[in-house]
Formats: C-alpha cells, sequence, structure tokens
C-alpha cells in the first residue's frame, strides 16, 4: 500500500495555503471588508468647512468627509467629468488610480486615507489627505472605500444628514450633521 501523498494532492493543499495567505494580507484583522462608496455631493456646515458626503454604494449610510477649500474645487469639477493635472501626470507616467481608501480617523476633522496607484501588475499604496485621494479617484472613476469600523462610527443616514447644521454649496439651505462638526 502506497502512503505518499499524490503530487496533484500536495499541489492542491499548497495553492489552498497560499490562498488563505493572501487573503489574511489582503484583509487583517476581523476580515471585515471595506465597504464601497460614491460621491453623493459636496455640503458646507457651520463656518464654511466643505464636507463631501459619501453614500454607501450597497446602504443607506453617509461618510462626511471634511476637506480643504481647494479639495472642494477639485472635487466639485472631478464631479462634472474634469480631469486635473494630477491626473494626466500618472498617467504619463504609465500609472493608474485603483483606489481611494478612507481608513480611520486622527480627529474629528482629519480622516485618515490612502490612494492606491498601479502600473502594471504594481501596486503601491501611499498616504494622502482624504481630499486629494478622493479627488484623484473621482476624477479617474476609480473605486473608493471606507473602512467598515468608521462608517459604523461616523457614518449618518440620509435623513439624519438633512438636519439641522450644514448648507448645500450651491445656496440652498439643507442643514446636516457631519462627524460631530
Amino acid at each position: 500500500m502506497n502512503t505518499e501523498p499524490r503530487p496533484a494532492f500536495v499541489a492542491r493543499v499548497f495553492a489552498a495555503c497560499a490562498a488563505a495567505a493572501i487573503c489574511e494580507l489582503a484583509w487583517p484583522a476581523g476580515g471585515d471588508l471595506p465597504v464601497e462608496m460614491r460621491a453623493e455631493e459636496i455640503v458646507r456646515v457651520t463656518g464654511g468647512q466643505p464636507i463631501l458626503v459619501l453614500a454607501e454604494k450597497n446602504g443607506a449610510r453617509r461618510l462626511g468627509v471634511p476637506v480643504s477649500r481647494a479639495e472642494a474645487a477639485s472635487i466639485e469639477a472631478a464631479l462634472q467629468g474634469s480631469r486635473g493635472p494630477g491626473m494626466a501626470a500618472i498617467e504619463s507616467l504609465g500609472g493608474r488610480i485603483v483606489r481611494a481608501s478612507i481608513d480611520g480617523a486622527r480627529s474629528r476633522h482629519d480622516l485618515r486615507s490612502h490612494l492606491s496607484l498601479g502600473s502594471g501588475a504594481r501596486e503601491v499604496l501611499i498616504e494622502a489627505s482624504a481630499g486629494e485621494a478622493l479627488s484623484l479617484a473621482l476624477q479617474a472613476g476609480a473605486q473608493i472605500v471606507a473602512d467598515p469600523g468608521l462608517l459604523e462610527e461616523a457614518g449618518v443616514t440620509a435623513d439624519e444628514l438633512r438636519g439641522a447644521s450644514a448648507s448645500k454649496l450651491h445656496g440652498e439651505t439643507d442643514p446636516a450633521a457631519v462627524l460631530g462638526i
């Protein structure tokens, strides 16, 4: 009786182990997958702070992302289909924007984010301001994702967003509560 494992069986076991290791690297600590988001609008809260409202693609939650006035202008242009010089520079070097991710909060007014840039089969993750990352992702038509824990903690519903503390950038006065600002 032959007790040695068959080569095909050994290859399948190694492939399964490799796949599990890759999944563990891609989705560490808890296995919560990022939540896909889409840009909805720019609003201003009390004091004029621009906020980009991201909506959960397959849900009802919204996430307010504080951005600078310059980033808000760039995001507004991207929402209307404009592409800026940063996007042209990345493409001229053979790169592409893969995704923007909102990973957590440094403070109530500053979200931690990353931009994934790709070139061929290579992908590089760089830290960027939320506004910069989101503006480039919108210009490229790339995926936007948010950490599920952050969305759980700071996310609001559309009804809460229409609450009492923000007005739309275009002059209407629909207030909103965003990240407690």
